[in-house]
């Protein structure tokens, strides 16, 4: 009957309609921009470790305790509102450059772990032994904050991520300030470099999965003056 003619094809309209631009978005997330910048991001339980293996810059970031905690010890610096919000706060943040596209390769150490900044739509998980991308452009210069989004220990949640953007001169800056150079990867005297970019050599990437678009959330307060090295 015509009735059931229309309840049969309006969905299926309906669901043509959504598969169209779902596919063009998906196809999009496999295929990203060439990367400004690349960070390697490895979990540990319970902290982050971060590499610019193009410019010779690594750290590992913790959380800030408060000044009153009694796990604190003497020689660790307390957290304090310029720093962020309570367990937000790290000792070491990410800087990248405002308006470049930024890559992320995300493993872990241990267990699994996750990489997770909501303002630039990002939540990757970070398996031992394997690698995983995802990718940002933030136009807006500012803090942002993240957490580990997947259980992983006792003190799971105590890993905090924290991203400051700043500007091209800036972010020069402050890999200066860290030791590192602006130009292309230079070979360390052991010859690892090109590992440190992929991993550990015994490593397979898994496909490249993207988790952002241009991050426009308004970011917190900046505390990098003149640079973003705390």
């Amino acid at each position: 009957t015509t009735i059931e003619v229309i309840w049969t094809l309006v969905p299926v309209l309906i669901l043509v309609l959504i598969a169209i631009p779902s596919i063009r978005l998906e196809r999009h997330q496999y295929d990203p921009p060439p990367a400004d910048l690349t960070v390697k991001v490895t979990g540990h339980q319970w902290y982050w470790s971060y590499e610019y293996p193009a410019n010779g810059v690594s750290f590992d970031s913790y959380m800030l305790k408060e000044a009153n905690d009694p796990t604190r010890q003497k020689n660790q610096r307390a957290r304090t509102d310029a720093d962020g919000p309570p367990l937000l706060a790290v000792d070491e943040r990410v800087v990248i450059p405002e308006g470049k596209v930024v890559k992320f390769i995300v493993t872990a150490d241990d267990v699994i772990h996750s990489f997770a900044v909501p303002a630039f739509w990002i939540k990757q998980d970070a398996n031992p032994g394997q690698l995983h991308e995802a990718w940002v452009k933030v136009d807006r210069a500012g803090v942002y904050f993240g957490q580990c989004s997947e259980l992983c220990g006792a003190r799971h949640g105590f890993m905090p991520i924290s991203v400051e953007v700043v500007p091209q001169a800036q972010f020069a800056a402050w890999v200066a300030s860290k030791g590192g150079h602006m130009g292309g990867p230079t070979p360390p005297a052991g010859g690892v470099s090109a590992a440190a970019q992929a991993g550990s050599g015994t490593s397979k990437p898994a496909p490249a999965v993207a988790g952002t678009a241009v991050a426009n959330a308004t970011p917190a307060k900046s505390n990098a003056a003149p640079s973003a090295n705390q």
